[in-house]
């Protein structure tokens, strides 16, 4: 049997688990393309206007899957206790349907954390009635598919791109993402070194955005060019908890936790030069996030720039504010931040813009 898993949303978070479940089961896993110009218009022609890029996106690779027996659409309801998922995340299996080719059968599954293990395996074994397999078939592929999932969690270093390596392991099968006790995905940490650069700058976004290079135009790696990036997939998420402090109410959604308390970290990083917050149009969650991390920002006086994302961001205008946002920072960083109307540095102590 093969299943079509799309190369988006929920990929760039939860596939270390789904790849462990389904090889466990010897269920071969088939994913679309990376994303490329078709499937964005393929996209805005089957999702409703109003959704956010990375659904519209979503729908563009479940367009793209051929040759399939199914498409996997899981509805990822919880991925911790006492927190939800962006409510665009629960109706995945329903707002979509539109973009199943006609006549391809839909295969989806509940997870939701937030009831506990025994209730996810109940919904994974509902799932494994479907694919004809035993209740100890299941729990079996879940263990593997957990397993997975941790051993992604604890090795991402600094300068881990989990689309790159995705790509190694299509194409070379080897490099430093490989298969490991047969069917789990094992990611080392391996990460080439690169020479140090004079800029540390910390990305901020969800990784559906931040690893998928076509829709933000190579931002990730353009940054990667002129400085040192930090993302905040890197800090773990007991430690983004610990800087979840300040708040008259706890944040519902796990993905605006993990963005507000490890962009918490690197805003009162002393060693962080500047920050970029990066969101797309129409994102519920990110239009209160941004606002309560940009009041840290101001109190800490770092360099701060929003990127907004959509089906018309165009190429020119994002490298010109990048490459504006990168001038101003190393400027600063320079002690040029109080420059007379003569180029002359009036206090070579200062350190404002």
């Amino acid at each position: 049997m093969k299943i079509g898993f799309p190369r988006a949303l929920f990929y760039y978070d939860y596939f270390p688990f789904w790849s462990g479940f389904f090889n466990h089961l010897d269920i071969e896993l088939k994913i679309s393309p990376s994303t490329h110009r078709q499937i964005m218009e393929d996209g805005l022609k089957r999702a409703n206007d109003e959704t956010c890029l990375p659904l519209k996106l979503l729908a563009g690779h479940i367009q793209a899957l051929k040759d399939v027996d199914a498409i996997f659409l899981p509805r990822m309801v919880s991925g911790e206790e006492n927190a939800y998922n962006c409510p665009k995340f629960l109706g995945i299996p329903e707002t979509l349907l539109a973009a199943v080719p006609p006549g391809m059968p839909v295969l989806s599954a509940v997870i939701n954390w937030r009831k506990g293990q025994r209730q996810v395996l109940k919904d994974l074994q509902i799932l494994g009635v479907k694919l004809g397999k035993s209740r100890a078939e299941i729990h079996k592929a879940f263990l593997r598919g957990h397993e997975c999932q941790q051993q992604y969690q604890e090795s991402r270093g600094a300068g881990w791109n989990f689309e790159e390596k995705i790509k190694e392991l299509e194409s070379a099968g080897g490099g430093t993402l490989k298969k490991s006790n047969g069917n789990c995905m094992v990611i080392a940490a391996n990460v080439p070194q690169t020479p140090s650069k004079p800029l540390r700058i910390t990305l901020i976004g969800h990784s559906y955005l931040v690893q998928e290079s076509y829709a933000n135009l190579n931002l990730l790696q353009r940054l990667r060019e002129k400085a040192e990036v930090s993302l905040i997939q890197h800090v773990e998420p007991k430690e983004a908890e610990a800087h979840l402090s300040g708040l008259r109410k706890k944040l519902f959604w796990s993905h605006a936790k993990q963005i507000y308390g490890a962009g918490n970290k690197f805003v009162e990083d002393p060693t962080i030069d500047g920050i970029i917050y990066l969101t797309c149009f129409g994102c519920g969650t990110d239009s209160m996030v941004q606002e309560l991390l940009a009041q840290k920002v101001r109190k800490h006086h770092k360099p701060y720039m929003v990127i907004t994302l959509d089906e018309h961001t165009g190429e020119a205008g994002l490298v010109t504010r990048l490459e504006a946002f990168l001038d101003m920072v190393e400027r600063r960083k320079a002690r040029e931040g109080y420059v007379s109307a003569y180029g002359k540095c009036l206090d070579s102590h200062s350190n404002t813009l």
